[in-house]
């Protein structure tokens, strides 16, 4: 039935009612238009400010590994920004006339392996048997450390003589379509550069050595896209994290280059994980031009529980809220340590054996559960937490004002009552060491990966990093798991895009 006909059947009200939802659908679609044309105007100056860059003269300026990693970075955005302005233009993008790039022939020397597809059944609908009369081959180029080789998909075409029917089983979805490398070989190199430190450029050396040239720009472009890909499995992984009541939180610096200025500025990966008393573990990275709170915040917004961290103010402003500080007691515990270094002060040494014995007592907790994590602590931290507060009030009103000592004090009995929350919780831990521990392969791998001035390249990483480091919280190796999961990403029903997830991933 039409609109005019269902009008005609209505009383006034109902026309009223029907008008306005019509209005309502009609201003959906308009926002929604706004805003995809507003995304696609942003992506598109994005990638001219980008290729000024690439081909402008700020590239001459860096030199040596700044400018490897600078062309690299370019490459990777100008085709991950592609790949979303394909996405928001889909219904332009069918219109357009078929482009088949051009790609030379991989080598005859690599050693083949041939993956066949041929249809689950050979017989016709109408009864008779189908002829094998052809195949259509593709060939996609796999790497495992040192040696190159060759899938060779063979798919068969069969044909009923009868009717005349044509039979071939579908090209088999891949995440970068026609592409030409496996998964495995997309795998191995997001590994080398997000786990293993391996910049393009290097990683572009390895593979000459091993029989085969692969342009940085190329790898470039495979990892704009696998980047892309992946977003909605971060995504996901950051919404259960989310689900969770306790999380730790903490950042580091990294060197971030303003093409604009040829120099380097300070940027921050903030890193936000579930505790190690957690059944679900798992590390969500995030990329951000600075270490202003803002960020905490927009990552955090909409969750509530409580947040293991260390001091820093940028922290500050979300305890206002539905989320609760909890204080890491390895930071109050530094500050004594670092005096006793220092100054040999016996104070300091007093101080230490007190946090000597709630680590003893932590130790003995780990392998409890909750319920008997606080009845332990209830019995034996809780009654030494109060002898450990009195001796520094002692100690406070003895120490001169601007000492290491007072301020070692101060550091403590500002913040007690956050120090001392994992008493009465048997779900929180004592400190933010876990998360330290997942951030430390930054620090150790920053220097092999500048951002080259790129937001979009920093976020990239982080993405990445996040899948590749909750897969190794979860006992999984990152290169098996990334390579399933981008098998399967192309065909994963978006209702089961947590089947996909680092701890909840079974590999096929």
């Amino acid at each position: 039935m039409s609109n005019v006909e269902q009008i005609a059947q209505m009383n006034a009200d109902e026309v009223r009612a029907f008008a306005v939802r019509l209005l309502t659908e009609i201003n959906d679609v308009r926002r929604d238009n706004t805003f995809k044309q507003l995304k696609i105007d942003q992506l598109t100056h994005e990638m001219a400010l980008m290729k000024r860059r690439k081909f402008g003269a700020v590239s001459e300026q860096m030199k040596g590994e700044q400018r490897h990693l600078f062309e690299e970075t370019v490459e990777a955005d100008l085709e991950a920004m592609t790949l979303e302005l394909k996405a928001l233009q889909r219904t332009e993008a069918k219109a357009e006339p078929k482009q088949t790039p051009k790609r030379a022939p991989l080598p005859a020397s690599l050693p083949r392996t041939e993956v066949h597809h041929e249809p689950e059944s050979t017989r016709c609908n109408c009864g008779c048997t189908l002829t094998r009369i052809g195949e259509d081959v593709s060939e996609k180029l796999d790497y495992t450390p040192g040696v190159f080789s060759v899938e060779r998909h063979v798919r068969g075409k069969w044909v009923c003589r009868q009717c005349e029917t044509l039979l071939q089983a579908p090209v088999p979805a891949h995440v970068i379509d026609k592409g030409l490398p496996t998964t495995g070989l997309l795998a191995h190199v997001l590994v080398a550069k997000y786990l293993d430190h391996l910049p393009l450029y290097r990683q572009e050396g390895i593979f000459g050595r091993a029989g085969l040239e692969l342009p940085r720009s190329t790898l470039a472009q495979w990892v704009g896209r696998c980047g892309v890909a992946l977003q909605p499995l971060v995504d996901a992984l950051r919404g259960a994290m989310f689900e969770r009541s306790v999380l730790h939180a903490d950042e580091t610096p990294v060197a971030m280059l303003a093409p604009g200025q040829g120099k380097t500025h300070k940027a921050y990966i903030w890193a936000y994980g579930t505790t190690s008393y957690d059944p679900l573990q798992a590390v969500v990275y995030d990329f951000a031009e600075s270490r202003a709170g803002k960020h905490a915040r927009r990552f955090l917004e909409g969750w509530r529980g409580k947040l293991v961290c260390d001091d820093f103010a940028g922290y500050k402003a979300l305890f206002v809220g539905s989320i609760t500080e909890a204080g890491c007691m390895a930071h109050a515990r530094r500050k004594f340590h670092e005096l006793w270094v220092s100054h040999k002060s016996p104070i300091a040494e007093e101080a230490l054996t007190f946090f000597r014995t709630l680590y003893d007592i932590e130790r003995m907790a780990h392998a409890l559960n909750a319920h008997e994590r606080h009845r332990l602590r209830a019995l034996q931290t809780q009654p030494l937490l109060d002898t450990l507060h009195r001796w520094m009030l002692l100690q406070r009103q003895q120490a001169t004002d601007g000492t290491a000592l007072a301020k070692a004090l101060d550091y403590s009995l500002k913040r007690w009552d956050a120090l001392v929350r994992f008493a009465d919780d048997g779900n929180l831990p004592i400190d933010n060491n876990h998360l330290e521990n997942r951030i430390r392969p930054i620090a150790l791998g920053r220097a092999n990966w500048l951002f080259a001035g790129s937001l979009r390249g920093g976020q990239r990483a982080a993405a990445v990093m996040s899948l590749i480091q909750s897969a190794k919280l979860n006992g999984h190796d990152p290169h098996a798991y990334l390579n399933d999961a981008l098998a399967r990403l192309p065909t994963q029903p978006a209702s089961r895009i947590d089947d996909l997830l680092p701890h909840r991933w079974q590999p096929i």
